[in-house]
């Protein structure tokens, strides 16, 4: 028989209480290479553009409104200075917290939101790394549940991620020999 008696909130766990593991200290590090190499190429791709617009059929409007790559140039700075700085503000509010039946992902600066992936609903796991991330020593795991998309969780250490990985298949593979679910008492 299914019963499922109420929980006073009182008795909810707090999401302060959990231990939270903080990503790794290079991946703010590896972002900020990634920006500086994305807004490089940008850079050189606006340098050519402009260079070609003030030699070529708008050179008069260069000069008639000098001010306008002036304007350009220093809103690209503006924008490469805040996605360089961003990565040190919002990693440190990223993190994870595995618990007995779910891993946990925590997100977000100023929407901030946490993710609960039970183990009963993944079906598989995957690490993976760019080229960049093994550069730092760094990977990403990826959790797939039944009946929706993955959960990435990036800037994990290499190690750390494959153990990760291994811990949550081998609880996917104990939840199915068990062949049961604990809660209901009922085929899983």
């Amino acid at each position: 028989m299914f019963v499922n008696p109420p929980v006073p909130p009182d008795a909810l766990p707090r999401a302060e209480q959990l231990d939270w593991q903080a990503l790794h200290p290079r991946f703010v590090r590896r972002l900020q290479l990634g920006t500086l190499i994305r807004f490089s190429v940008f850079a050189g791709i606006g340098g050519g553009v402009h260079y070609a617009l003030a030699t070529g059929g708008l050179a008069a409007l260069f000069r008639a409104a000098p001010w306008l790559p002036v304007i350009a140039w220093s809103v690209f700075a503006v924008l490469s200075f805040w996605a360089l700085a961003w990565p040190a503000i919002a990693v440190p509010r990223h993190g994870y917290a595995v618990r007995d039946r779910d891993i946990l992902y925590r997100s977000g600066v100023l929407w901030r939101s946490v993710r609960a992936i039970p183990f009963n609903r993944v079906q598989h796991t995957k690490t993976d790394s760019t080229p960049l991330d093994r550069r730092f020593g760094l990977a990403n795991l990826s959790v797939f549940p039944a009946g929706g998309g993955g959960h990435k969780i990036r800037g994990l250490g290499r190690e750390t991620a494959e153990r990760l990985r291994a811990y949550v298949s081998a609880r996917i593979e104990a939840e199915s020999d068990v062949g049961t679910d604990p809660d209901f008492g009922e085929p899983a």
